[in-house]
């Protein structure tokens, strides 16, 4: 029973990580309807951000932090500005294939900086120890990725829904139209988004990073963010959480009970396996829109 609690809020604290990187592919989709491939990349280059200013530079907490929240928006309003704005009006699929474009290009941008040896953040960012309740422990950072995802989460709910930003985007998630007649600036809605992503990316690297360090193979987080913002629905910001709920515990319980009789890359595969039994029942995600075409 103390193996099945560890292994659920393990598994709790790293679907919520999931989560994080699944919402900054679904805020990217329900804002301009692109599909975001290029979390790998962009967690990969927030990442190396985030340890070259805390550790290669060794700047202060505050500042290392606020330094990397600001290069993090400005490579998203660079994205989108430079990148992805000049597509408006072609092809969707034409967006689509260069956010993979993006991928490849930050992981070779962050090999040719950093080089392929991994890189780790200080010890404290982990927690100093395991936590002991009733007998079951709990690493320190688990405790913290649970703590700070919530909040992060809840920060972004009440964005969206009370802020005049946070408004005009989703104006402009259901009708660009509309949002266009009303005044709203789209291309300030859509560097805003980028913005966005790249801070829900940041947030991710930084708890990724204190679990397993900093490393080339960190933009697979970015895959399975894009496995649980397809499995929740990609303009469901409720079915990214319970989607990335879902996938980490499933992660977790895997690579716990079945690695010692299936090998240890049960763990790995699970996420690939639940989405392709999910889309048998729901194609569309948990909670994605069906889309209806009337001739």
């Amino acid at each position: 029973m103390i193996t099945f609690v560890q292994l659920l809020i393990s598994g709790i604290a790293i679907g919520l990580i999931y989560a994080l990187a699944a919402l900054g592919v679904v805020v990217v989709y329900k804002a301009t309807k692109v599909l975001n491939l290029a979390p790998g990349g962009l967690l990969l280059i927030c990442a190396y951000l985030a340890w070259m200013f805390l550790v290669q530079l060794g700047l202060p907490i505050p500042i290392a932090i606020a330094a990397a929240i600001g290069a993090s928006a400005i490579i998203g309003w660079s994205v989108e500005r430079f990148t992805l704005r000049p597509l408006i009006g072609q092809p969707i699929l034409a967006s689509i294939v260069l956010t993979n474009m993006i991928w490849f290009f930050f992981r070779g941008s962050t090999f040719l900086f950093w080089g392929g040896n991994p890189r780790m953040f200080p010890k404290w960012l982990a927690g100093s120890s395991t936590l002991f309740i009733g007998g079951i422990g709990i690493p320190q950072i688990m405790i913290w990725c649970i703590v700070i995802s919530v909040l992060t989460i809840t920060a972004l709910m009440i964005y969206f829904k009370f802020t005049r930003s946070g408004l005009a985007m989703r104006v402009t998630a259901e009708d660009v139209i509309v949002a266009e007649n009303l005044g709203i600036n789209v291309t300030r809605v859509f560097s805003n988004t980028w913005i966005i992503c790249l801070l829900l990316f940041l947030i991710t690297a930084y708890f990724v990073g204190a679990i397993q360090g900093v490393s080339q193979d960190l933009d697979f987080i970015g895959v399975y963010g894009v496995i649980v913002a397809l499995l929740g629905g990609l303009e469901s910001f409720p079915g990214a959480i319970i989607a990335g709920l879902v996938i980490g515990i499933v992660q977790s319980l895997a690579g716990g009970y079945l690695a010692g009789v299936l090998g240890g890359g049960i763990a790995e595969t699970a996420p690939f396996m639940v989405m392709f039994f999910t889309s048998f029942w729901r194609p569309y995600g948990f909670f994605g829109l069906e889309r209806i075409e009337r001739i």
